[in-house]
């Protein structure tokens, strides 16, 4: 019978080659059973990874719906603060102004004009509000500001108002303007159209197109802004109507309440419906992220045994070869 044997050279490269095949084989399990993915995926789908770049990308698609659909809920919530800011210093002018001409204070013009342009000058910056370097009620036009100025809307009206002498007349030429095409809307509305339906997942759209132009916001900036001009020294106003003014701009402020709860309600169903998309984006995210798991998962009990086979391996390859360095002749002879 033929013996073969291999030198101790070739013994020390097999040894070798033994140890670092180990080294690999152990590395390589411990980063699967870290990441918990199989290090050659290729390998595992047998070279068909069409269905793993479906789920990537069904995957990726949706986290962007996702990614939408959470600033868009941001958004909205900014949006209805703003919204809820304009209502609370419009109601808090409302007794105040609907009591003026049963005011006997000579004072009351003046104090209602201070304090109405404190709050005129809050709603507009407030209506200026921007969220991810986006203005929020600009419409299209995201990089710039929803509304100019106080000054802006009061010079424009103290034109409008020239010659005027009456609150009727005073109210009604007010109400024309903020309604013309020529009026708030070009002079002191400085957006773009409003936005689009913002697409938040394959089949849903939400509606999120409030501008500074809503007839809500110009009914309440008709009211504050005409109650910023009663104590107006360029308005040839007696005291009389200066107080009946400030009446007409109470009833405007009373009336125009109504738009701004609709548009807040509004506004809520698209919030609803976002809580609602996000939801469900989520549950699909996790289906298909289970999906993948089952194409590329390491077996972390499969691993573990394979681990330990391993590591039993090593031990026994350190073994021999600390044995064969410590072989020498006397031992070979005995």
């Amino acid at each position: 019978m033929t013996m073969v044997s291999f030198g101790d050279l070739a013994q020390n490269f097999m040894l070798r080659a033994q140890t670092s095949r180990l080294k690999t084989d152990s590395v390589r399990i411990a980063q699967e059973l870290t990441s918990g993915r199989l290090s050659d995926v290729g390998a595992a789908l047998s070279g068909d990874m069409g269905r793993l770049s479906s789920l990537s990308r069904v995957h990726q698609l949706l986290n962007g719906f996702q990614s939408v659909a959470k600033d868009a809920a941001f958004q909205s919530a900014t949006i209805q603060g703003v919204i809820g800011f304009v209502s609370e210093n419009t109601q808090a002018m409302v007794g105040s102004l609907i009591g003026a001409p049963l005011n006997g204070n000579g004072d009351v013009p003046a104090l209602i004009g201070g304090e109405a342009r404190s709050r005129l000058s809050g709603v507009l910056e407030a209506m200026n509000t921007s969220s991810s370097g986006r203005t929020l009620l600009a419409g299209t036009a995201v990089d710039g500001r929803a509304v100019s100025g106080m000054d802006t809307l009061l010079g424009a009206l103290r034109t409008e108002l020239a010659g005027v002498t009456t609150a009727d007349e005073a109210m009604t030429r007010i109400s024309a303007w903020f309604d013309a095409p020529a009026g708030y809307s070009s002079t002191v509305y400085q957006g773009g159209p409003a936005l689009e339906d913002l697409p938040v997942s394959q089949n849903d759209a939400v509606w999120l197109g409030v501008t500074a132009d809503d007839p809500a916001f110009r009914s309440a900036l008709m009211g504050l802004a005409t109650a910023a001009l009663v104590d107006d020294s360029a308005l040839g106003f007696s005291d009389r109507e200066r107080k009946a003014l400030a009446n007409r701009a109470g009833e405007a402020i009373l009336g125009g309440q109504d738009s701004l709860v609709s548009l807040a309600a509004r506004l809520g169903v698209s919030e609803g419906r976002l809580e609602t998309v996000q939801s469900r984006n989520q549950a699909e995210l996790l289906s298909l992220e289970m999906a993948q798991a089952d194409l590329v998962g390491s077996d972390p009990y499969t691993l573990a045994t394979e681990l330990e086979a391993v590591q039993t391996n090593l031990e026994m390859v350190y073994s021999i070869t600390a044995r064969m360095s410590r072989l020498n002749l006397t031992d070979f002879i005995r």
